[in-house]
């Protein structure tokens, strides 16, 4: 059977359907579709709603019953009952958020009746004005339909009115965008930059932040006269700012506004335009432009005497504005927990396990890092490396560096390309203003080395050394606080872990020909597996804030191993597959050997 064929007469027996139901029920009428590949059916229908008469169009989708029709108004109906809320300036009606509600492909002649139902609702409530108030919960919309253009934000919302940056520019992934605002200039740059976007220094202007106390109505400013209404409303402390602003700023003016719409927080630009009218005179009925305020000089402003007295109808432009803070991406993209964007993070080590070490970071929202590493990214790396071919020859930390910046623009990598020893000789205070440094390089000596600077305050933040086994049979983590007073070599016995999975697991290590080709095989996705333990690890850590040092092991796979004859030390014999142990430490002992799974 031709499944393509079978699917399609399978919508087209449902189109059918619904056309029939339409025309006997409704009257519906066929006319031309505008797309007839994604809609291949239109049909026109004429109702009485709120005691007028109103014909709408339904677009039938390809895929009905499995998608729901869109609905636009007819034109004439449409300058019937415009503005009313749900119903765009390009004749259509929101009906159903696709995240909240889906079609019952199993009913399709009651999803027809549900959209007309809701047709009809929305309609009905909007000619009767019963629901006004909904003009405020699609204003994003409503702005957008009516800007001249589009930028990026990320000024954080204040409680007064502040000055911002607003810095041009060209975004290859986002050419719509022109420019982005930002407290600073050179945050907005750096964003611009990390993003791969070229900016337009030269072009930065001062621009001024507005926060609206109280939600705008419908219909929304448009004119200078209505703009001064809102901010005299707006029970802003230092509003006289907003006009001492205006009155030595040239125009046009652009002021970035926000304002709180159910918990959340709407933002757009309104811009000042340069004061032009025509005047006709009453005596002979001459026309002239008038550019200046009546009994001021040439090129002198008042703010007040141009928005109340002068231009009080003179247009504003607007301006659509999509905030970019990392907060709200958060909250959009995530969970809405930003309690780690203020951390600070040094990762030493930025092979496999550092790098996706450094994604998990970056998952939970960390910001702020440094890598330390002396190596390049090589083609044997990147099988189980987050970066990959096009980042041969880097620097590991340069490579991860480029990559993490244009994921998250906001964010602050630094590094450095030499041994960690080398750093710590030129700066030995240099790490102590993160608040956790990671250890991903798997060599005792220098793990060891580190916790004795720690142990004599050289080093103050937790230390988290981190290495896996051979087939990641388990990875393991030691969280050391200096205040614990453990040290990092009390844990080994001539070079074995205490909680060592495997036997011998040096034994397992492979090499290619060559010198210094040796490498500890395991496969990316039980790393990721690790990964994704250690970095709940670490977040439960920051938010317990304790002062103890901690061992963590993650076991993987051990009926594999056991199936490929590898030897587990004998504590680990009858442990289950993909558990994880904690175990708390003290010096110069262990203080329990209990552990949770």
């Amino acid at each position: 059977m031709d499944v393509h064929l079978s699917m399609l007469d399978i919508y087209i027996t449902y189109r059918e359907q619904a056309i029939n139901h339409l025309q006997t029920a409704y009257g519906a009428v066929l006319i031309d579709s505008i797309n007839t590949a994604n809609y291949p059916a239109s049909l026109i229908i004429k109702q009485i709603v709120a005691d007028i008469e109103v014909s709408f169009i339904m677009d039938i989708p390809f895929n009905f019953p499995d998608a729901f029709p869109k609905i636009r108004l007819e034109e004439q109906s449409y300058e019937k009952v415009y503005p009313i809320p749900h119903l765009s300036k390009y004749k259509k009606l929101c009906l159903f958020d696709d995240v909240e509600a889906s079609p019952n492909p199993k009913n399709p002649i009651g999803l027809i009746e549900e959209v007309i139902k809701k047709t009809r609702d929305i309609l009905s409530k909007g000619i009767l004005k019963q629901n006004f108030d909904e003009f405020i919960d699609e204003f994003d919309s409503y702005w957008f339909e009516e800007s001249y253009d589009r930028y990026l934000s990320l000024v954080e919302p204040s409680d007064e009115i502040k000055k911002v940056y607003l810095v041009p520019c060209f975004l290859k992934m986002q050419p719509k965008h022109s420019g982005v605002f930002a407290d600073t200039k050179s945050q907005a740059i750096r964003w611009i930059v990390n993003a791969g976007g070229l900016p337009k220094e030269e072009l930065a202007t001062e621009a001024l932040y507005v926060p609206l106390k109280t939600q705008m109505l419908y219909p929304f400013p448009n004119n200078n006269k209505d703009i001064y209404q809102i901010i005299k409303d707006s029970k802003i402390s230092n509003t006289k700012e907003y006009f001492s602003y205006l009155d030595k700023c040239p125009r046009p003016s652009k002021i970035l506004f926000s304002m709180e719409v159910d918990d959340k927080i709407a933002w757009g630009v309104w811009e000042h335009r340069k004061p032009n009218k025509q005047i006709i005179s009453l005596y002979k009925g001459w026309k002239r432009n008038q550019k200046n305020l009546n009994g001021f000089r040439n090129q002198s402003q008042n703010s007040l005497v141009e928005l109340i007295r002068d231009y009080p109808n003179l247009e504003i432009n607007k301006y659509y504005v999509e905030d970019i803070r990392p907060s709200r991406l958060k909250t959009r993209g995530g969970d809405g927990n930003t309690s780690y964007q203020g951390k600070k993070v040094v990762v030493i080590g930025c092979g496999a396990v550092g790098s996706h070490l450094i994604q998990g970071l970056f998952d939970l929202g960390v910001q702020q890092m440094l890598l330390i590493d002396p190596d390049e990214l090589s083609f044997e790396n990147i099988n189980r490396h987050l970066c990959g071919a096009d980042s041969v020859g880097l620097y590991k930390t340069v490579a991860i560096k480029k990559k993490f910046q244009r994921h998250y623009p906001t964010c602050q990598i630094h590094f450095y390309n030499y041994d960690v020893m080398q750093f710590l000789i030129q700066f030995p205070k240099g790490l102590n203003s993160y608040d956790l440094i990671i250890s991903a390089i798997s060599h005792t000596p220098i793990e060891q080395r580190m916790s004795e600077l720690q142990q004599q305050g050289v080093i103050t933040p937790p230390i988290l050394n981190v290495w896996v086994e051979p087939y990641l049979a388990a990875g393991h983590a030691i969280w050391q606080n200096s205040a614990s007073g453990v040290f990092f070599d009390s844990l080994f016995d001539t070079g074995k872990y205490k909680y060592q999975v495997l036997k011998s697991a040096s034994q397992y290590t492979q090499r290619e020909l060559g010198c210094n080709t040796s490498y500890v095989p395991y496969g990316v996705l039980e790393l990721k597996k690790f990964v994704m333990e250690v970095v709940i690890f670490i977040a439960k850590q920051w938010e317990q804030q304790q002062s103890e040092s901690i061992a963590f092991t993650w076991l993987g796979n051990l009926t594999e191993q056991r199936r490929n004859s590898s030897l587990l030390e004998n504590r680990w014999v009858g442990a289950s597959d993909f558990s994880v142990r904690h175990y708390k430490l003290e010096n110069p002992k262990e203080s329990t050997e209990k552990h949770d799974i």
